[in-house]
């Protein structure tokens, strides 16, 4: 009965504190506010600060500062991706571990596994932004395929609207200029 009321109090008190109040932690000055409103202890509150400001940012304001880290060096040194998905078509998952490194990810569904790499490890061409993310799919330990997210700065729109240009006749085509005749 005592672990029943906990349960619900604790429950309650969850609920009402994501729901009711909706603290958003968008900045460090607004994480600060809240600290300091909460614990009224600032060498705690800047502490909490420093540790937690990885947590604040976004997955893409990471990549962007992996990306903008690298040297020009690195930059010309990260491989191109037809060349990954040509290496590694039907190797095993050490081959991959050797050329690519590391994953920054690793997902099971089923029997496939599935190596996620978000840091730049390939772009298109030698003079092209890094891709999002490469992810090589294993079946059994060996390589299925490999799909690639292009960068952003690279995508282009869903809809492209192409100007349609009437086709040009060959002279002298009477067939033609009859059929055109009888349709006005």
């Amino acid at each position: 009965m005592k672990n029943l009321a906990i349960m619900t109090i604790t429950t309650f008190a969850v609920l009402n504190c994501s729901s009711s109040q909706d603290v958003q932690m968008k900045n460090k000055q607004a994480l600060y506010d809240n600290c300091m409103e909460t614990f009224k202890d600032e060498v705690k509150c800047k502490s909490f600060l420093e540790k937690s400001e990885a947590d604040l940012k976004t997955s893409e304001e990471i990549r962007r500062e992996q990306v903008a880290k690298l040297s020009k060096e690195q930059l010309a040194g990260l491989k191109i991706r037809q060349d990954i998905k040509d290496t590694l078509a039907s190797k095993n998952n050490l081959f991959v571990k050797e050329y690519l490194g590391e994953p920054d990810e690793i997902k099971h569904y089923g029997d496939r596994e599935y190596w996620v790499y978000t840091r730049p490890v390939s772009k298109y061409k030698p003079d092209s932004d890094p891709d999002e993310e490469i992810t090589v799919v294993f079946r059994r330990t060996m390589v299925e395929r490999v799909n690639h997210i292009k960068p952003a700065s690279n995508e282009e729109s869903l809809f492209q609207f192409k100007k349609v240009i009437p086709r040009k006749k060959p002279e002298g085509d009477k067939e033609a200029e009859k059929t055109e005749s009888e349709q006005k």
